[in-house]
C-alpha cells in the first residue's frame, strides 16, 4: 500500500512540475514581440497620410489608422545620432556619437542598448539594414545585443541592386533590390523565432529613401507619369517600396497569427535630403528646424492600445526605449540615467494625459534648439510652434522672458553634456573577429586639410571629395603625403597584412611603405589592376558618394603587434607616373597561435 501511495505521490509531483513548466513556457511565449522599423531620410511629408498628393503609402497609412500617430515626434538632425538615442534612451552627445563617419558614429562601449536589455530578458534579437553606430567589433551589432545581423554598418550603401552586404560577419552576395532582400531576411528571422517559440525584437532600419537614387522601374515610372522630377520620382518610388515591404512583414505576422502579440513601431531618422513637400515645415536634414528633425511616428499594438488616435504631445526618439520596456513590463535598472520618458499613458483610448512637463533639446554644428510646450527656440529666434508650424514669425521680442528662460535651460542642458568626445581607435585582435578592416575613409590624411574642402592640391585626397563611407584614397601624387589609422591591439599576436588597391598601367612601379611600432613592410612589384565598369543604376547622377567598384587584394607581409594603442601609417616612397595606388583599405588578419 505504501508503494502505491508513493507512486501516486511521485506521479502527482511530476504532473505539477510539468504543469508549472507548461505555464512558465506559456508566459514566456506570450511575452510581446517588438517590430521596430526606421527609415532613412524619410520626411514627415513623404507619406500620403501627412498630405502628400504624390506619395502612395496605404499600408503605413492603415498602420496609423489602426494605431497611434504622434504628430509632434522629434529625432536628431542626422542618421547616426538618431540611432544612438533610439537604442539607448539618451541624447546622442552622451553616447559618444558626434558624427556620421570616420569613427564619430561609434557608440561608446559602456552604453546599454535596447537589444542588450531585451536579449537579457530572453528575446531573440535581430537587426536587418543600416546599423551606423560602429563598424568594427565590438561596436558592431553583434557586439551590442543582437543575435543576428544582416545589412551594413556604414552610413549609407553605395549600390542597391545585386550587391554584397554582410550576414553575421560574413559576405552575403544578394540578387535583387536591397530593401526587398532585407525584408526577406527579417521575415525569415520572425519565422524562426516563431518556430522556436521565442519572443523577438526585430529591428529593421531600412536604408531608403537615402541616396543613391536607385529604385526599380515599376516605382520610378509610376511617379514620373505623375509629372514628378527624377529626384523626387525616385524618392516617392522608394517610399512606396518601403510601404510594400512593411506590408509583407505585417502579412507574415498575420499568417503566423502573432500580430496581436507584436508591438509595431514605424518612424524615420531625420528630415529629407532635398527641399521637397514636407507639410510646410522649415528646413531639411542636418537642420534643427522642424523640417530637419520632425518625423512620422506610428505605434500599433492590436487590441492593446488605442486605434485611430493622434498624439499632440511633443515626444522624441529618447522616449522609445522606456516606453517599450514599460509596455512589456520590464523594470530595468539603468547603469546610466536615461533622458527619455515613457509615454505609455498616452496610448490608451481615452487618455490624453501628457508626459510630465519637460523640454526637448537638440544641438548640431553649434545650432541650438529647445521645444517646450507651445514654444520652440531655434538659435536667436522664438516661435509659437502650435500657432506657427512653419516658423514664419519670430515672437522673441514680444515675450523676451520666455526666450531668456528657454535659453538658460538650454545652456544648463548643454553644460551637462560631455565636454569632449573621447577618441576611439579601431579595435584589433579579437579571437572571434580576427579580421579587422582599416578602410580608406577612416584614415587620417596628411598633410591635414579643412573638412569638406577640395584637397587634391595637397597630394592625397578622397576620390569623391568628402570621404564618406565606401570612398577611397586617390589623387596620391606626392611622396610627402600619407595616410594613417589609430588602432588599439587587444592582445599580442601575429597578423597577416593585406591591401585592397587599384593601380593604372601607366603608374606601375609604385612603391609604398607600411609602418607600425618600428616595423616596416616594403610594398613593391604591384601588378596593375584597373576598376571594372559596374552597371550604373542611379536615376540622378550622384554628387558626394563614391560608386561601387572592384579591387585587387594582395598579401603584403606579416607583423607582430603588441597590446596597446598605436598608429599604422602607409607612405608612398616612389611614384612612377602621375600618381601611386588608389587605396580601398588595409586588412589585419590575426593568425592562430
Amino acid at each position: 500500500m505504501f508503494k502505491n501511495r508513493y507512486i501516486k505521490f511521485v506521479a502527482m509531483m511530476v504532473l505539477m512540475i510539468f504543469s508549472r513548466c507548461q505555464k512558465q513556457e506559456v508566459i514566456k511565449n506570450s511575452q510581446p514581440n517588438i517590430l521596430l522599423i526606421i527609415t532613412d531620410d524619410q520626411a514627415y511629408g513623404d507619406l500620403s497620410l501627412t498630405g502628400n498628393r504624390y506619395a502612395e503609402t496605404p499600408v503605413i497609412d492603415k498602420l496609423a489608422e489602426e494605431g497611434v500617430f504622434a504628430k509632434q515626434f522629434y529625432v536628431s538632425p542626422v542618421c547616426a545620432p538618431t540611432r544612438a538615442s533610439l537604442l539607448t534612451g539618451r541624447y546622442h552627445q552622451r553616447t559618444g556619437v558626434s558624427g556620421v563617419t570616420r569613427g564619430r558614429e561609434n557608440m561608446n562601449l559602456d552604453e546599454t542598448t535596447l537589444a542588450n536589455i531585451l536579449q537579457t530578458a530572453g528575446y531573440n534579437t535581430g537587426a536587418f539594414g543600416k546599423w551606423h553606430n560602429g563598424a568594427h567589433f565590438p561596436y558592431h551589432p553583434l557586439g551590442r545585443g543582437f543575435n543576428e545581423f544582416v545589412g551594413f554598418t556604414s552610413g549609407h550603401w553605395t549600390n542597391y541592386f545585386n550587391t554584397t552586404i554582410e550576414k553575421n560577419g560574413k559576405a552575403l552576395k544578394t540578387s535583387g533590390y536591397l530593401p526587398d532582400i532585407l525584408t526577406d531576411e527579417a521575415i525569415s528571422f520572425i519565422e524562426k523565432c516563431n518556430t522556436d517559440k521565442k519572443p523577438f525584437f526585430c529591428y529593421v532600419p531600412y536604408q531608403t529613401p537615402h541616396t543613391p537614387l536607385q529604385v526599380p522601374d515599376v516605382y520610378f515610372d509610376k511617379y514620373k507619369n505623375k509629372g514628378v522630377d527624377d529626384f523626387n520620382a525616385t524618392i516617392y518610388g522608394m517610399a512606396e517600396n518601403i510601404d510594400n515591404n512593411v506590408g509583407r512583414i505585417l502579412k507574415k505576422l498575420e499568417t503566423l497569427d502573432i500580430k496581436k502579440n507584436t508591438i509595431i513601431i514605424y518612424m524615420s531618422d531625420n528630415g529629407p535630403l532635398n527641399l521637397r513637400y514636407n507639410a510646410g515645415l522649415k528646413g531639411k536634414k542636418g537642420s534643427v528646424n522642424q523640417g530637419g528633425i520632425k518625423v512620422p511616428f506610428i505605434i500599433n499594438w492590436k487590441d492593446k492600445i488605442a486605434t485611430n488616435k493622434t498624439i499632440l504631445t511633443p515626444l522624441a526618439h529618447i522616449d522609445i526605449l522606456p516606453t517599450l520596456l514599460d509596455l512589456i513590463h520590464i523594470n530595468h535598472d539603468y547603469k546610466k540615467p536615461i533622458d527619455g520618458k515613457s509615454f505609455k499613458s498616452l496610448l490608451t483610448e481615452n487618455n490624453d494625459k501628457t508626459v510630465e512637463n519637460r523640454n526637448l533639446f537638440a544641438e548640431w554644428n553649434g545650432n541650438k534648439r529647445v521645444r517646450s510646450g507651445d514654444y520652440l527656440l531655434i538659435n536667436e529666434e522664438l516661435f509659437n510652434i502650435v500657432k506657427d508650424a512653419s516658423q514664419t514669425y519670430d515672437v522673441r521680442s514680444e515675450i523676451p522672458k520666455v526666450y531668456d528662460s528657454l535659453l538658460n535651460t538650454y545652456q544648463k542642458w548643454f553644460a551637462s553634456l560631455p565636454a569632449k568626445v573621447a577618441s576611439k581607435p579601431i579595435l584589433v585582435g579579437y579571437e572571434d573577429y580576427p579580421i579587422t578592416h582599416l578602410p580608406a575613409h577612416e584614415a587620417n590624411l596628411f598633410p591635414p586639410f579643412e573638412f569638406r574642402k577640395d584637397r587634391k592640391h595637397t597630394g592625397i585626397a578622397y576620390h569623391s571629395l568628402y570621404g564618406w563611407a565606401h570612398d577611397w584614397i586617390d589623387f596620391w601624387t606626392k611622396t610627402e603625403a600619407f595616410a594613417s589609422w589609430d588602432i588599439e591591439v587587444i592582445e599580442d599576436g601575429e597578423f597577416e597584412i593585406e591591401m585592397k588597391y587599384a593601380l593604372a598601367k601607366e603608374n606601375v612601379g609604385a612603391e609604398l611603405m607600411l609602418e607600425v611600432d618600428n616595423q616596416q613592410i616594403l610594398i613593391d612589384s604591384l601588378e596593375s589592376f584597373e576598376h571594372s565598369e559596374f552597371q550604373n543604376f542611379d536615376r540622378v547622377e550622384r554628387g558626394q558618394e563614391a560608386p561601387e567598384t572592384d579591387w585587387n587584394t594582395v598579401t603584403i607581409g606579416q607583423l607582430r603587434l603588441t597590446k596597446g594603442v598605436k598608429t599604422i601609417s602607409l607612405k608612398a616612397i616612389k611614384i612612377n607616373g602621375e600618381k601611386t595606388i588608389e587605396l580601398k583599405g588595409i586588412l589585419l588578419n590575426k593568425k592562430n597561435e
